[in-house]
């Protein structure tokens, strides 16, 4: 897979990232007692639900997915990409290290899939500093 396919299902899986959060904007107590929406709950452990915190979370997901999808649309575009990785980037490591300081109240299982998960985008945040390949330039036929 070429530099620009990695660059394009980065920012692919990052924009479904947010489209997967922005519900929590129009429906915020449904979203925080339902969260990851597999039965599990699990927002409910970390304290109270508030409706501001969720609902400003929810705004940034929707930025978020503004300027991730303009790096999808200039993806060509070294500055651009490379900025809204590092933007995802130091969103994704300090989102990791809330909740790995916050496993203990979740199972086994959900103390894997939350890590998995989360790391996962942290690593696929730094893919994108990668700068892409220049393509060489197609000779013309004349």
């Amino acid at each position: 897979m070429g530099n620009l396919a990695v660059r394009r299902t980065v920012l692919g899986i990052l924009i479904a990232t947010c489209l997967f959060h922005i519900w929590a904007y129009f429906a915020p107590e449904t979203w925080y007692e339902t969260f990851p929406g597999i039965g599990r709950g699990w927002l409910l452990r970390l304290g109270p639900y508030n409706e501001h915190l969720v609902k400003d979370m929810a705004s940034l997901y929707m930025a978020m997915l503004v300027v991730t999808a303009m790096a999808l649309r200039y993806v060509h575009d070294n500055r651009y990409v490379q900025t809204m990785g590092a933007a995802w980037l130091a969103f994704n490591v300090f989102h990791t290290l809330y909740h790995l300081q916050h496993l203990s109240m979740y199972s086994t299982g959900e103390q894997v899939a939350m890590v998995s998960l989360l790391t996962s985008l942290t690593v696929l945040s730094a893919v994108l500093l990668a700068p892409a390949k220049r393509q060489a330039a197609v000779p013309s036929s004349r």
